[in-house]
């Protein structure tokens, strides 16, 4: 069994190497397909599909969101997630999906992820940091891809300059919905987001966000996130200073549950 054990972790370590050149494709529902291509998209993959960090948040809902943010989008797998959710539990359900990432590597692959799944419509990507309103920051890129941001924590190897986007001038242009569910992943960001976008925040139901300690204390954090008129539901993940938690604004949530449109 130690053999075996030892067999099986030498081929996965093998074909995180060569998976680039053979992805390996991942059927979540009918018509619903991921290819795995990269070390980075295999970690991506398992963090989102494979653990509960997220489900929590999206079961709340008992009527599908009219409207999805995902900011720091990566590969745009949560988006996928919840939509396979929404294809399972809310058939037809017409959801419009708004993904943020900064790094512009993964723009082309948020495209095809989103293509091979078979979601053309009501999807909106931009590329470009989220947190501030406007202005330019430096963000760095990692040796592990997935840790890349503003405020990283990991070894930075690479440095980009980009541009904050506005979220809610987007919304506004794009004639979309206020979201009701909101994806945080924005590597240390998430603190200005939350202090420059409360009234956007106070109007959402769900918010699962990625929190990172080394910045901002707990206490602090929470303050901040309760003038949004937000409460903890749970903590989903924790590891070393990174925390995933999910917010609930009750109101919000029930009412919108209650709606039968």
């Amino acid at each position: 069994m130690f053999i075996y054990h030892k067999i099986r972790l030498l081929q996965g370590m093998i074909y995180r190497r060569i998976c680039r050149v053979l992805p390996v494709q991942m059927n979540i529902i009918n018509k619903m397909n991921i290819f795995l291509d990269s070390k980075y998209a295999i970690s991506h993959f398992a963090e989102i599909f494979a653990s509960r960090t997220y489900y929590p948040g999206i079961e709340l809902f008992k009527n599908p969101p009219r409207g999805v943010l995902d900011l720091g989008a990566g590969e745009g797998l949560f988006t996928l997630l919840v939509e396979s959710h929404m294809r399972q539990r809310f058939p037809g359900a017409k959801v419009k999906y708004s993904l943020y990432e900064a790094n512009r590597q993964l723009i082309a692959k948020i495209k095809d992820n989103i293509r091979f799944a078979g979601l053309f419509d009501g999807v909106h990507i931009y590329c470009g940091a989220v947190g501030e309103r406007s202005g330019e920051v430096d963000f760095k890129i990692c040796r592990e891809l997935h840790c890349s941001g503003i405020r990283p924590l990991d070894q930075v190897v690479r440095v980009l300059r980009v541009s904050y986007l506005d979220v809610e001038k987007n919304l506004s242009a794009d004639s979309l919905p206020v979201p009701e569910l909101i994806k945080i992943d924005i590597e240390g960001s998430e603190v200005d987001f939350f202090e420059n976008y409360i009234d956007l925040i106070s109007k959402t139901c769900v918010v699962v966000v990625e929190f990172h300690q080394a910045n901002t204390s707990l206490d602090r954090w929470h303050t901040i996130v309760s003038k949004s008129n937000l409460q903890l539901y749970e903590v989903t993940a924790q590891s070393g200073p990174t925390r995933c938690e999910i917010f609930v604004n009750y109101a919000n949530l029930n009412r919108h549950n209650l709606c039968l449109s």
